[in-house]
């Protein structure tokens, strides 16, 4: 520019360059600051290059990876969460709520906390590890939970128990032991079972079969015929998974009396008996009711493994607190299971189980009046459960609402444990969920555990608009 000019005051000069060729095209004046700025955009634009020159050059071990679909009912969680509805229930997820919607901490729970923290502070107990088996007092504890004072096995010292992390640990523990020490290459499972149940098993190294449980002519009770046919023709040794109570997903369960048959059958046939037991003392509010079918079959000779939790019946979801039980033939063979599973199966895995739930629990299972306390929060929680079925099954009649069985919603209220087994198919569902902003999994489980007073009404309504459609 010209002297004098008030474009040359202060001015500086860029070139601006061809990236392929590297020729100058032009030159104008350009003021300091913008000057800078174009330093800094090419010094980028030449970092990123690099970077991808560099990522492109990386091997990676994981490049093959392809993302999977998240898990139904977490998925479900999620979404639920991201949902900006403003009214919209989540009945997808297994965990207890009051009737206000809130998680629950078990006031003997708090109690208990109060107790090993203040023990903590005086020095009386440490944070060091627990033994790869676990806490003894609460091993001990547990086992007597499950299988009572009458007990042969624990009697005679034929139970092998170990510490595991909550149910899904104890699950994924039974189901090694059973494929690498039992020699078990194939597990059969109800039709239909928890949707983990499979996954354990299949990692575990098992070929997961179905047997008949649920009537598909009503889609809401049990088949019970068709089970005791199906296990009555598999293979002595077969390995067959039976819920011990509240039956996942269906909360549909033998009787007594179909209990006490199929425990002679089991023993009759020398099939293995894994039980899940996820809702001891949750399911009816009796812990001993609850306990029966696995009783019965102990009392009948046969030698169950049975998988315990306690994230719903002692609130302790996230302190991953559970128990899997080995009944053996004899004392001999009960540690030799114990260390056989404690030092290829757990070892391996984790080292040893958490400490701080093993001590709550222990705490709430030993001491008389904190134990007592607990057997009185269970019924109020079971009793909470029921009570939302009653007023469902209600609201949905008085709404009008055909049963999907073709009966009058009275299967809402005779099954038991956190979940209803509605009938409702999974385009039900998902209208549902997307007209609606009403969550339950695609199988039709509604998690009465999470059902409100104040969505009771809603909820009909809303189930009753997507049967009409």
């Amino acid at each position: 520019p010209g002297r004098g000019s008030g474009r040359a005051r202060g001015a500086a000069w860029r070139v601006r360059v061809c990236d392929c060729e590297k020729k100058v095209v032009s030159v104008f004046p350009m003021s300091s600051h913008v000057l800078n700025r174009s330093h800094l955009l090419l010094s980028r634009s030449r970092s990123t290059v690099a970077a991808a020159a560099a990522t492109a050059s990386r091997h990676s071990a994981w490049q093959g990876t392809q993302a999977v679909p998240a898990d139904p009912i977490l998925g479900l969680v999620a979404a639920f969460k991201a949902d900006a509805a403003p009214r919209k229930v989540n009945l997808a997820q297994g965990a207890f709520r009051t009737d206000e919607g809130l998680p629950l901490v078990l006031p003997s729970v708090v109690e208990a906390e109060r107790r090993v923290s203040s023990a903590l502070a005086s020095g009386a107990i440490d944070k060091e590890y627990l033994p790869i088996e676990g806490d003894a007092t609460f091993r001990t504890l547990s086992a007597k939970l499950i299988f009572g004072d009458e007990s042969a096995a624990l009697a005679e010292g034929r139970c092998a128990t170990l510490q595991t992390l909550s149910g899904t640990g104890a699950v994924s523990v039974a189901a090694a032991a059973l494929c690498r020490m039992a020699g078990a290459r194939t597990i059969h499972v109800p039709d239909p079972s928890w949707g983990n149940h499979g996954h354990i098993f299949r990692s575990a190294g098992l070929e997961v079969q179905n047997y008949a449980y649920l009537d598909h002519r009503t889609g809401t009770t049990l088949d019970f015929d068709g089970m005791r046919a199906a296990l009555s023709g598999l293979p002595r040794g077969s390995v067959v998974l039976l819920h011990a109570c509240a039956h996942n997903p269906t909360g549909i369960d033998p009787s007594g009396e179909q209990w006490q048959e199929l425990a002679e059958l089991f023993a009759g046939r020398g099939l293995v008996a894994l039980f899940d037991s996820a809702y001891q003392g949750y399911a009816s509010g009796d812990l001993d009711a609850d306990a029966a079918s696995v009783r019965a079959f102990e009392a009948a000779g046969v030698l169950p493994v049975a998988c315990q939790s306690y994230a719903k019946s002692l609130g302790l979801y996230g302190e991953r607190i559970g128990a899997v039980n080995f009944v053996c033939a004899s004392r001999e063979e009960a540690e030799a299971v114990l260390s056989t599973v404690k030092q290829t199966i757990v070892r391996p895995a984790y080292s040893s189980p958490p400490l701080h739930g093993a001590r709550l629990a222990a705490e709430v299972l030993g001491d008389a009046a904190l134990f007592a306390q607990w057997r009185g929060e269970l019924r109020g929680m079971a009793n909470r459960v029921h009570r939302m079925r009653v007023l469902l099954a209600d609201a949905l009649r008085a709404e009008g609402a055909p049963s999907p069985d073709g009966g009058d919603w009275g299967h809402v209220v005779d099954q038991i444990g956190m979940f209803a087994y509605t009938g409702l198919s999974a385009s039900h569902v998902d209208s549902l969920r997307e007209r609606h902003h009403v969550y339950l999994t695609r199988d039709g489980r509604m998690s009465m555990a999470a059902m409100k007073p104040a969505d009771i009404e809603y909820v009909a309504r809303a189930v009753r608009s997507v049967l009409a459609e």
